[in-house]
């Protein structure tokens, strides 16, 4: 059974993590005794610090030096000790003109991870809605020429998928174009993953050759569309910023954050996985389910709402990263999304 914290082993571990996220040494306790927010002698910090680390909150990297926070004491310090940093308003301002600055889907994911990077000087990361746990609206043909058509999948005004086909059936575009209504007839109100089940049992036992043929048709066209779009949905920026710390001097641990990076898919899948908990989530070092693969970085995530399906945005770094201050970025960002989106359905009237 965990023995809860005394206000001095409190006060001693914030300040021990407080001065590691700055100056990135190990703290000792002739360098905390100068603290006036605790009020100790050297030798009583120094106590202090050794009942920490008997409780596996600090560790010693060296016989000689100084302490430095565990993942266990990183996760005491962002869940009970530490206090969010007010935003000031000119980072507001920044993160609101970011986000204000387009419509397009793809485009204001760039923005969002692209000012998440600029502000936490962090790897600022954005993650596209999974359109197939989104309520369908529409699905469109857009003839371009003889064989070629474009179809369109929407699930808002903002939130939509395309993609190019040859349509290469015995069938016209007039057929084509009255099946794409009688799908969107059908799939309305409905998750866009019953999609699969409609096109491949239409229910149509009168439905002409010509008709099957047509939802074969649709059938094969969505599925090349949601996995063409798997490798576009995560926007990442700031990669300079993550790899110049000196946090990732050791080679297998900026190995494993690129193994991470150059596989979009399995970021995607990885960051998803966080939807579980509203709010900002944090997970730290060992704590990710990737074991030794992450042990070296902390992520700092929320989701988010656009167009009724759901986003992740967040900030990836080293365990020794300003945890009160990129928290509320992250979250006001995603704020700042919800807010658009809340926007832009009562522009729609939806």
């Amino acid at each position: 059974m965990d023995i809860p914290l005394n206000p001095r082993q409190k006060q001693v571990l914030t300040a021990i993590v407080d001065h590691y996220i700055v100056k990135a040494e190990p703290v000792s306790s002739k360098v905390l005794s100068v603290n006036p927010l605790l009020q100790a002698s050297s030798a009583t910090i120094r106590n202090t610090m050794a009942e920490l680390e008997d409780m596996g909150f600090v560790e010693q990297p060296h016989t000689s030096a100084g302490r430095t926070p565990t993942d266990r004491g990183y996760r005491t310090y962002v869940n009970e000790l530490m206090q969010a940093e007010p935003l000031s308003a000119e980072q507001r301002q920044s993160i609101e003109t970011e986000i204000e600055a387009s419509d397009e889907e793809q485009e204001l994911m760039a923005h969002t991870a692209g000012v998440l990077g600029r502000l936490t000087q962090q790897l600022g990361v954005a993650v596209s809605p999974s359109v197939e746990e989104s309520l369908f609206k529409n699905l469109s043909l857009v003839p371009l020429d003889q064989n070629r058509v474009m179809i369109v999948l929407s699930v808002s005004e903002t939130v939509f998928r395309t993609t190019l086909v040859d349509s290469g059936i015995d069938t016209s575009i007039y057929r084509l174009e009255s099946i794409a209504r009688r799908i969107s007839e059908r799939m309305q109100g409905k998750p866009v993953s019953f999609l699969n089940s409609l096109l491949r049992n239409p229910k149509e036992s009168s439905a002409s050759e010509e008709e099957q043929k047509a939802f074969s048709f649709f059938d094969r066209s969505i599925s090349k569309l949601f996995k063409a779009q798997k490798h576009d949905e995560v926007q990442i920026s700031g990669t300079k910023n993550i790899f110049s710390r000196v946090d990732f001097e050791k080679l297998e641990d900026m190995e494993s954050i690129l193994d991470l990076l150059d596989s979009k898919m399995a970021l995607v899948h990885f960051l998803r996985q966080r939807h579980e908990k509203e709010g900002v989530h944090v997970t730290i070092g060992d704590e990710h389910q990737e074991g030794q693969k992450l042990r070296s970085v902390s992520i700092v995530t929320s989701a988010f709402s656009l167009g009724g399906a759901h986003g992740i945005i967040g900030v990836i770094g080293p365990k020794r990263m300003p945890y009160s201050k990129l928290i509320s970025i992250v979250d006001h960002t995603a704020k700042a999304l919800n807010r658009k989106d809340g926007r832009n359905k009562a522009d729609t009237g939806k």
